[in-house]
């Protein structure tokens, strides 16, 4: 028996804006790892102001600021991340969920296709989110754990760009399942995931960027709103 697939991206998609900023709320909240959060802050406003003027790799960009985003998790245990997780979560990503796109994933859990969360966040992170939707395939960037401390390094390859296309066909041939792609769905804001929406019968660019809007044009994607 063959599967149909819904893939979701988090940020920008299922969710408006990025995740980061759930977790510096979180910190300047709890007035922790101030100075850690201003270093980081000014290092990467300016690597995204040169990736604007295209003195710098979009891609680049973001990888490097989810993969640097997870150092502020170092020397963490499980638990205190996890509680951090569940902040983030109730206190900035629930409040941001698109309410169109949700009532979307939740009409393909009624079609009996397999919904999954395809996102470069944190991977623990997307588990609670997963919970709260009601969805239990996740995949993303993992965090790298030693002696039960997080080391505040990510574990490679980040859920991103092409990564996201690798990592997800690991889990369909780990899970055994038998895919339909023609007739699956993704949906993604960003023209990052072009190698995600490729891989399906049915690409939906959903709030997309102006690059991804106008490929998607191009190609005669459907587009959200």
């Amino acid at each position: 028996m063959t599967n149909i697939l819904a893939l979701f991206d988090l940020d920008g998609t299922l969710a408006r804006g990025g995740v980061w900023e759930g977790f510096l709320k979180y910190y300047l909240k709890h007035k922790k790892k101030r100075v850690w959060i201003l270093v980081f802050w000014v290092t990467h406003s300016a690597l995204w102001l040169l990736s604007l003027c295209k003195l710098y790799s979009g891609e680049k960009c973001r990888v490097k600021w989810m993969e640097d985003l997870s150092g502020i998790f170092k020397g963490a245990s499980r638990e205190e991340v996890r509680d951090i997780f569940h902040w983030v979560a109730d206190n900035y990503l629930f409040e941001s969920l698109r309410s169109d796109v949700v009532e979307i994933l939740h009409q393909h859990k009624q079609s009996g296709h397999i919904v999954i969360i395809v996102s470069a966040t944190f991977n623990e992170l997307l588990e609670v989110i997963g919970q709260k939707l009601s969805v239990s395939n996740v995949i993303g960037t993992k965090l790298e754990m030693i002696d039960g401390r997080y080391t505040g390094k990510a574990i490679y390859p980040l859920c991103f760009g092409e990564n996201k296309v690798r990592l997800l066909k690991e889990f369909i041939e780990r899970t055994g399942l038998e895919i339909d792609s023609s007739a699956s769905f993704a949906y993604s804001d960003s023209i990052f995931d072009i190698p995600l929406l490729k891989l399906v019968g049915n690409p939906v660019a959903t709030y997309p960027s102006e690059h991804l809007r106008q490929f998607a044009e191009y190609k005669g994607w459907r587009i959200l709103p």
